[in-house]
Order: C-alpha cells, then structure tokens, then sequence
C-alpha cells in the first residue's frame, strides 16, 4: 500500500484529482402537495402530487430526510427544492438537479423533528431503519 501511495505522489497524482466538484447552487423554491412515496433507481426520489395536480419527483441525498417522509406519505408537506449542478457518479459527471433539502408537514419541520431525536438520543436507535424506510413506500410513477 505504501509503494502505490509514494509512486502516486512521484508521479504528481494528489489529493486534488480525487475530489469531487463542489455543487453550483442556483435557486431555491418550496413545493407543496401531498407526499405520494418513493420512486426508486440509482438514487431514492421523493415523489409529490402538487397542488395543481403534476406528479413531480425530486432528488433527495439525506436518508433521514426520506425516513422522515417515510412516516408522512399520503399526507400534505411542503418540501423546499434547491436547483444544483451536482457531479453524479452513474454520469460521471455534473448534472442539473432538483433536491429536496428540507421537509415539513405544516406541525412538525424535518429539522425540529431531527434536532427532537438528537435531544433524546434516539438518532442512533434509527439508523438501522432509516436507511431502509423508503423502500417500503415504493410506488410506481404514472408517465407524466
């Protein structure tokens, strides 16, 4: 391990060549609607019927987050999108997307909700279960 690292370092490879672009944010909006479930492929993808009645799906990089929606499908939520070129591994390369970075049921906000189980020390006890929570809120999207 240590010849690869001092042949890479002699060969000028470093640190920088591996790092990730960072995201170029460009804007942010809310949704609202209700939260349908999950869409699933490379990535999890939130999906909401918005209030003029579009079918719309989202990035979504916060497997909290999509526990936290997890326990709200069927119900009304306002999701804030961010507008990004985000790198993608599957495209190798940067991509315009729409993420969801922050969620709320109109009661309860996803960062109230996450700082509440901090508070508690419950965080850990759903990791084993945050990672999997989407995945029994599957739905097929209709053609849109």
């Amino acid at each position: 391990m240590n010849l690869i690292f001092i042949l890479a370092v002699l060969s000028g490879v470093v640190a920088d060549d591996f790092e990730i672009p960072i995201d170029l944010v460009y804007d942010s909006t809310t949704v609202s609607g209700v939260f349908l479930g999950f869409e699933a492929g490379d990535y999890i993808h939130p999906v909401l019927r918005d209030e003029s009645g579009e079918v719309v799906s989202f990035w979504s990089t916060d497997p909290l987050m999509d526990y936290f929606l997890s326990c709200h499908v069927g119900e009304r939520v306002v999701l804030e999108i961010e507008e990004a070129d985000s790198y993608i591994w599957e495209v190798g390369d940067m991509m315009r997307i729409f993420r969801v970075i922050g969620a709320g049921t109109g009661i309860l906000s996803y960062s109230q909700w996450r700082d509440s189980l901090e508070a508690e020390g419950e965080l850990e006890d759903l990791l084993g279960d945050y990672f999997s929570a989407p995945y029994g809120c599957l739905i097929e999207v209709p053609d849109r």
